[in-house]
């Protein structure tokens, strides 16, 4: 077995004797969809040993071969609208140690220019200090936030030079360790055996860094009026299913820019828009044409141009992984077989390529209608690059979200990034990913975010709609999403409350009053926020299809309130940009019984405090001898000079050095 696969026992139990045959599909932390049978250990019981990487895989369940029906229980699901029905798996390998620190960008983490943020987790409670010691200098962390025996230690430094060589040290009242490579903790210092980390290969430019981007799902947003309409598209604004198109355009999307622009977004994200059989996209029959049904390529030059005109960038969304059975080179294999000049495009198993219900080839989670390709092969790596070359090159495209990409080979990732940025080197290339940890590739990828479903699924869910746990609880899974990352891959990564392949957030709030902190949290946090087109206005609609309803635009004359809000929190971040961009998070007053919890971001002497008060009942805050009262589900945002306030933070914590205080 791989040393890097932990092997898992995996068990299903069913009391209806009716099912005889159980397979399990597993989604992994990186690498391709795979299902697998279950053995029969007794009536009822099926079990399945499989090797898999640490972090969070996703499972889900098919009884009796009906590949067409994934099950899994609702107390273990992530979403009863998750359309896959799939539960976590976690898995852990680190040896437990006091502390908690890696040779890595996630620990040592450039900001801007010489300013770096050294980080480190310790698990004692015996640890009252932690300094990060070099050759001539001394830096001592300051702890922060504590949950249990778990704190969380920071300090913001300046570097210099090509390389560091360090060691950590630990100190108690009775004891101080020395923590070296090889998670060593020894009684002395080893001069022969110092951490050794390359500043020059880890500063980071702030090229990528944007302050909102706005989603749009093209078949959906808009269609001009004076389009005509087509017999097969469905009544906009009628209830959606999986199949119909609406016709919503590229002409409609550059007819309401302005209004996309009024929202603040520095970018907007479209789904695909590449010909294909499916209203969603991914199912993209030509990598090389624009879907007839959206428009002609002259319609998606006078996008982009119009984007670029109010200062705006256009990022798409293009699924290399898997493709439409009409793509010209699947069509090939299926006509002429083993003499296709294509078959290695594909992961073919045999032949025929369709023997009756059997299908011998791969397919993105099973799906017979969407072959995977194989993406190591060089002719279909040419096929992409000229993709680049064609939408990056000649339409001037600003860089890509990358479908699916934790189940494609990280060389054809690097390729296909690296080519985009030969082209464009300001393009902003994000990746989905369902496992918020920059480390599942290698540097060489050089990506510059994934979609944060970390930050969804284990902080905005649990607090906000599942309403679980409790605020200090927040803060630290909120700290622990942040500390596997290097501050700008947190930053440039896209953080979400809804998407296309979640239900929209409003709908899922028990208490409607909560959107706005929702919102607030979104925009406060280290990330770029992307709102889910109608976002902005509360829009509502639960699992797919329903989520990806039309856009309404005719009952927008009179601005929502809710869309007045998301401008305002635009504007902050707009106004205060290199806070945003720059500055630290910290937490000076967290409060579980008041529901309350202030949140600090800092650089060089300015803050930005965000009071929020996720409780039924008004909270009072104080600064500077002044009271802020705060109604109920309400938030503030407070600017203030030289307010930064160090010192560990605990449960209802009062500072007399804090600036704001609850009483």
């Amino acid at each position: 077995m791989d040393k890097a696969l932990i092997r898992k026992e995996i068990l299903y139990i069913s009391s209806d004797p009716t099912v005889t045959e159980v397979h399990v599909g597993v989604f992994p932390v990186k690498g391709r969809y795979f299902r697998k049978s279950m053995e029969c250990r007794q009536s009822g019981i099926f079990e399945l040993k499989v090797d898999l990487p640490r972090g969070k895989s996703f499972i889900h369940y098919f009884l009796n071969r009906d590949f067409t029906r994934p099950v899994n229980s609702e107390l273990t699901m992530i979403s009863v609208y998750d359309s896959h029905k799939r539960s976590p798996l976690i898995l852990e390998t680190e040896p437990f140690s006091p502390l908690q620190f890696e040779n890595s960008s996630a620990y040592i983490s450039h900001i801007k220019d010489d300013i770096w943020e050294i980080r480190a987790i310790t698990h004692h409670g015996w640890i009252e200090e932690v300094v990060f010691e070099t050759s001539d200098r001394s830096y001592s962390l300051t702890r922060f936030f504590q949950y249990k025996n778990k704190s969380f230690w920071k300090s913001r430094v300046r570097l210099q030079g090509e390389y560091l060589h360090y060691y950590l040290k630990i100190a108690g009242v009775r004891q101080v360790r020395y923590y070296h490579p090889g998670s060593i903790l020894s009684a002395n210092v080893h001069q022969n055996n110092l951490f050794v980390f390359n500043l020059e290969s880890n500063q980071k430019s702030d090229s990528s860094a944007h302050l909102l981007g706005y989603q749009v799902f093209p078949d959906r947003f808009h269609r001009t009026k004076e389009e005509p309409v087509k017999d097969y598209l469905e009544t906009w604004g009628k209830t959606p299913d999986y199949y119909k198109f609406f016709g919503g355009t590229i002409k409609g999307i550059i007819n309401k820019l302005d209004y996309i622009a009024s929202v603040g977004a520095e970018f907007i994200y479209l789904n695909p828009v590449f010909h294909s059989k499916s209203y969603h996209r991914y199912d993209c029959i030509d990598y090389f044409k624009l879907d007839p049904l959206l428009g002609s390529e002259e319609d998606l030059k006078k996008l982009v141009e119009e984007v670029h005109s109010r200062g705006m960038k256009l990022i798409l969304d293009i699924g290399l992984n898997h493709c439409s059975t009409d793509f010209f080179a699947f069509k090939d294999v299926l006509e002429k077989g083993k003499n296709s000049a294509y078959r290695n495009w594909f992961e073919i198993s045999g032949f025929p390529l369709i023997d009756g219900l059997q299908y011998n080839y791969s397919c993105w989670h099973g799906y017979k209608e969407l072959p995977q390709f194989n993406l190591e092969n060089p002719e279909v790596e040419d096929y992409f690059l000229k993709v680049v070359e064609k939408w990056i090159g000649h339409y001037y495209i600003d860089g890509w979200r990358l479908d699916v990409c934790t189940e494609m080979p990280e060389s054809f990732i690097q390729r296909f990034v690296a080519r985009t940025r030969e082209i464009n080197p300001e393009a902003l290339i994000v990746a989905e990913s369902w496992h918020f940890d920059e480390s599942i590739f290698s540097g060489m990828c050089a990506i510059d975010g994934f979609t944060n479903y970390a930050l969804y699924l284990d902080v905005l869910t649990p607090f906000f709609i599942k309403e679980s746990i409790s605020v200090r609880m927040l803060v630290y899974k909120m700290l622990e999403v942040y500390y596997r990352n290097s501050y700008h891959f947190s930053r440039d990564s896209w953080n979400f409350l809804s998407n296309h392949d979640v239900a929209r957030f409003y709908s899922l709030l028990n208490i409607k009053n909560l959107y706005e902190p929702a919102l607030t949290l979104l925009f406060a946090l280290p990330g770029t926020p992307v709102l889910y087109y109608g976002e902005e206005k509360g829009m509502e609609g639960l699992g797919d299809p329903l989520n990806r309803r039309c856009m309404e635009f005719d009952d927008m004359d009179v601005e929502s309130k809710t869309k007045s809000f998301v401008t305002y929190l635009s504007q902050v971040r707009s106004e205060h940009s290199e806070i945003f961009k720059s500055g630290s998070l910290s937490f000076p007053l967290v409060d579980s019984a008041k529901r309350s919890f202030i949140l600090e971001r800092n650089f060089e002497g300015e803050s930005l405090y965000f009071l929020f008060n996720f409780s039924d009942t008004a909270t009072i805050f104080s600064k500077d001898g002044e009271e802020i009262n705060l109604e109920p589900y309400q938030v503030e945002i407070v600017f203030s000079v030289n307010g930064s306030v160090p010192g560990m933070i605990t449960d209802t914590l009062k500072d007399t050095r804090n600036p704001i205080n609850i009483l």
